[in-house]
């Protein structure tokens, strides 16, 4: 029996518009945490920032996940960081204050393990992390936030790595699928071939900024995004 080209394509269409559906849900899940983050009240002393903040990418309730940041010694002596974190609960802020010793070229990592009771404004968790000036290291200061699912199982991780999958998946195949089913010496269909392309583009950029704490262009990323979905979703003729 022949395949049918139309509802192949139309299969192909459906898949990539899943998988594009998927980036936007990833880009909003990092994105909005950390921008929240921003606003949420924390007392910000310094503009310079602490770039190895790092929050975890999804939660659930159940879930008990680090907040991460690696502090060095670029200095030939022994110098002592001072670092204070804050953290969100449901009534006020949580402080911890630690001292720690480096050793000249010395990496080290410090983490704080949050879980349900950090969640505030329903379905984040926030975290705010300053380091205090030591010999010629200035000042650092940063914040970042994580999406909490009321789920009853622990899996976060598994969920945001999984969606990721499922999206890229979506995304390749509905191209692949959609492309080899179409006549390309049509002009629209070439014309559409390209905004596909570019919506792909836009959405991979989107979740990779917003993974790396990036919220300012991973939200002109989703914006950008929405923008050429809806354009894609116009009615055509196929």
């Amino acid at each position: 029996m022949a395949k049918d080209p139309l509802a192949l394509r139309r299969a192909g269409l459906i898949s990539f518009a899943i998988g594009i559906l998927l980036g936007i849900l990833l880009i909003l899940a990092c994105a909005w945490p950390d921008m929240e983050a921003q606003f949420y009240g924390f007392v910000k002393y310094t503009n310079e920032p602490l770039k190895s903040l790092r929050c975890p990418v999804l939660m659930t309730t159940k879930d008990r996940l680090p907040v991460t940041i690696r502090l060095n010694n670029p200095n030939d002596k022994v110098i002592t960081r001072v670092v204070q974190a804050q953290f969100s609960t449901r009534l006020t802020v949580d402080t911890v204050q630690e001292k720690v010793e480096l050793q000249p070229g010395e990496t080290k990592t410090l983490s704080w393990e949050v879980g349900e009771e950090n969640v505030d404004l329903k379905r984040f968790i926030f975290a705010r992390v300053f380091t205090y000036p030591a010999t010629s290291l200035p000042m650092t200061d940063s914040s970042c936030g994580t999406m909490v699912l009321r789920l009853p199982f622990k899996g976060g991780l598994v969920i945001f790595y999984g969606a990721v999958l499922l999206a890229a998946i979506g995304m390749g195949a509905g191209f692949w699928l959609w492309l080899r089913h179409s006549d390309l010496s049509e002009p629209a269909v070439v014309t559409q071939s390209w905004q596909m392309r570019f919506i792909a583009v836009v959405i991979a950029v989107g979740v990779l900024v917003s993974y790396i704490g990036i919220w300012i262009l991973a939200v002109l990323a989703l914006t950008l995004a929405l923008v050429s979905f809806s354009v894609f979703l116009m009615p055509r003729k196929n």
